[in-house]
């Protein structure tokens, strides 16, 4: 493995800020304190945020295409997920994930919510506002008309936007991407219903809230919901540990993303897994940590979740619904995704090595 850290460097600049608007102060103050050492200022650049104006830019565009659909389509409403909304984006050119979620239905946990009311000791457990909360959500459902609905407000979608801009596609299933030309920007519409437990009826507020993606088939037959996905609990939860640690969190993640990007080899580990990934280091490991210092935190985590069967098999996502490293069926490794950690795992001990050369050659 041989990097050309100069080019790379170069590419990263411009993936950084292709728009070339000034940097923030801050970020302009950090890089000249920065050695002329082509690796120190690859693994900093490699650890900044998108600067603030283009990330502004990012969502006027989603704003665009949300404005659209809704001038056109009834009963829906509106958010959006991703990398974007913890500034843990590091292309240029970066897409963002709409949600244009359907407010005609709803899907709910019936057995967790009817487990959790018929528990022996949920007089103890819940108040009696509570129990009356969960015993009337069970009084719901019964709507059959769930995908038929969904793949309706899919086809209306796909409409509005051909009718609207030049570059759609609308042959993934689940999402409809929209390349826009001012500002220049993807826009990945997906569409979702909205989906309760037990933890939303208790608290009410968005941050417990689920969603289920449309996926749609080739026919009707073929279409489905995917299960219960959490976006805005995750996105809060990675949110409020990186303020723990004073910004560390998401400059390990986007490092990975970078390595991702950079690297000769093909890694299928999705901005969900590394977020996984990083998100499960303790926090007392890099919460005084320089950004030099924080390679090896990231190389110790990948190499013991590479060496020890149990710890990777177990490792779940930022929200505890899933495991990062089985297969759909939560039963059996996902071995495609461990090599890519593996490599992963490479590209962090080049890096660490390398860094270590250099930073002897200027001592």
């Amino acid at each position: 493995m041989v990097k050309n850290y100069k080019a790379l460097l170069a590419n990263q600049e411009l993936r950084m800020n292709p728009e070339s608007v000034e940097l923030q102060k801050a970020i302009r103050d950090e890089l000249q304190r920065t050695p002329d050492n082509t690796i120190v200022q690859y693994i900093k650049k490699s650890m900044f945020g998108v600067d603030e104006l283009y990330t502004r830019r990012t969502i006027e565009a989603g704003n665009k295409v949300k404005n659209q659909l809704n001038s056109k389509i009834s009963d829906i409403s509106f958010d959006f997920q991703g990398s974007v909304m913890t500034n843990t984006h590091i292309r240029g050119y970066s897409d963002i994930d709409l949600l244009t979620i359907t407010e005609k239905f709803y899907t709910f946990d019936r057995s967790g919510i009817s487990n959790a009311v018929n528990q022996p000791n949920a007089y103890f457990k819940y108040t009696q506002d509570q129990i009356n909360t969960l015993t009337n959500a069970l009084r719901g459902g019964g709507y059959t008309n769930g995908l038929i609905d969904l793949r309706s407000l899919r086809i209306d979608c796909e409409n509005t936007l051909l009718n609207v801009y030049n570059n759609v596609n609308i042959s993934r299933p689940k999402s409809i991407e929209i390349e826009l030309t001012s500002p220049k920007r993807k826009v990945d519409v997906v569409i979702a219903c909205w989906y309760q437990d037990t933890n939303y009826y208790l608290n009410e507020d968005k941050i417990n809230k689920a969603i289920q993606v449309f996926c749609k088939g080739e026919t009707a037959i073929y279409d489905k919901k995917l299960n219960a996905d959490y976006p805005f609990k995750r996105i809060k939860l990675l949110n409020d540990k990186d303020l723990q640690v004073n910004g560390r969190l998401k400059r390990m993640i986007r490092l990975l993303k970078t390595l991702k990007y950079d690297s000769d080899q093909e890694i299928k580990l999705s901005s969900f897994d590394i977020n996984a990934i990083i998100y499960d280091i303790d926090t007392w490991k890099y919460n005084s940590k320089s950004y030099l210092e924080l390679i090896p935190v990231i190389y110790d985590q990948l190499r013991i979740l590479s060496n020890n069967f149990s710890i990777r098999y177990n490792l779940k996502s930022l929200d505890g619904k899933e495991y990062i490293f089985r297969k759909e069926d939560q039963t059996t490794e996902d071995t495609e995704k461990t090599n890519s950690l593996r490599t992963m795992l490479e590209e962090i001990e080049y890096l660490l090595i390398e860094m270590q050369k250099s930073l002897r050659l200027i001592a």
